[in-house]
């Protein structure tokens, strides 16, 4: 990749992130007010088992145990899985305790008004940005799905849990679990791969993050919006859903033909991600949705790729029209 390309995913990027954690951050109070509400027994068990799962005493126990499992029965790649992932965790604690104390901002028990200070502290309980579980959680998790690609979705989902966990039990604001998942994310990434090409592996890193950001956000204002009945979101309906449709199309297309071709699966994820972007109703969504495709776009290597196979195609399928109708779903969740 070209300097000129890398500058521009990495600026692109930041700025979606920016953009995205600022947006999120207008919704950080009413979460908090709607988890005051809960009283269920259920959730708060959730919680607590998610708080314990991403504790770093239990990271720690995790990526020892397969570097233990890996030393016994001779496998390297679980020895250097356990080592990674010790090594991320510490790094992640570094950066995230030198975050939290520079940027002091109050956690959601501290917290009575839609308004927050910021600034150098050492106080507890103004170390809220960004969540120390989810960053630890997200790091080991990309270290393991480097090593397991084929378990990466459960590494993912249990972070992702982790993250919730601190939302729902009222430890963290959302954009203090979704700061916390980019930087756990960056970190593990660059640290499971070769360390001379870090540069290389942050550019591809950066990208990488943007669904998990976007989708958030746009998940949260589908919660605390009620839906809209005039002509531009019924239009940006119709366009997201016509979007959407084209986007599984052209993939099942490749997939019975048993093409491989790296920009046209591109294109088609581009165009699906923008129908879900419009189905969202929101204008916003679309407009950071675009440059993230401009940054996909350009941190792609057009080389052959596996064609997918119909019943792949299938699982995809369903689980789109799912997050399609979920967002439907959610709008205005919350009075």
């Amino acid at each position: 990749m070209s300097r000129f390309k890398a500058l521009s995913v990495v600026s692109l990027s930041g700025g979606i992130v920016l953009f995205c954690l600022y947006q999120l951050s207008q919704f950080d109070f009413q979460t908090v007010l709607l988890i005051r509400s809960l009283h269920d027994p259920f959730v708060s068990r959730l919680a607590y088992i998610g708080n314990r799962l991403g504790d770093g005493l239990t990271l720690v126990i995790l990526c020892a145990g397969l570097w233990g499992i890996g030393y016994l029965w001779k496998k390297k790649a679980w020895q250097q899985a356990g080592i990674d992932g010790l090594v991320a965790h510490a790094l992640v604690g570094i950066a995230i305790q030198a975050l939290k104390h520079l940027i002091g901002r109050p956690r959601p028990r501290w917290t009575h008004q839609d308004a927050f200070e910021y600034g150098p502290s050492w106080q507890g309980g103004l170390d809220a940005f960004p969540s120390g579980h989810a960053a630890a959680s997200f790091a080991v998790a990309t270290v393991l799905a480097r090593y397991f690609p084929a378990w990466r979705g459960l590494w993912y989902a249990a972070a992702l849990f982790v993250g919730m966990a601190r939302v729902v039990g009222g430890s963290h604001f959302p954009t203090d679990v979704l700061g916390g998942a980019v930087l756990g994310f960056l970190i593990g990434y660059v640290w499971a791969r070769a360390l001379k090409e870090w540069r290389v592996n942050v550019v591809q890193a950066l990208p990488r993050t943007l669904p998990l950001l976007i989708g958030g956000c746009a998940l949260f204002w589908s919660i605390f919006s009620h839906p809209a009945s005039d002509g531009v979101a019924v239009g940006l309906f119709r366009t997201g859903l016509l979007l959407f449709v084209s986007g599984i199309g052209a993939r099942w297309i490749m997939a019975w033909q048993g093409s491989g071709n790296g920009s046209r699966t591109l294109l088609a994820n581009g165009v699906i991600a923008l129908g879900l972007a419009a189905g969202s109703q929101a204008l916003w969504v679309v407009a950071v949705t675009l440059p993230a495709c401009v940054v996909w776009w350009l941190n792609d290597q057009p080389e052959p790729v596996e064609p997918s196979g119909l019943l792949r195609e299938a699982w995809l399928t369903s689980a789109l029209v799912l997050v399609l109708v979920t967002i439907q779903s959610l709008h205005g969740l919350v009075p």
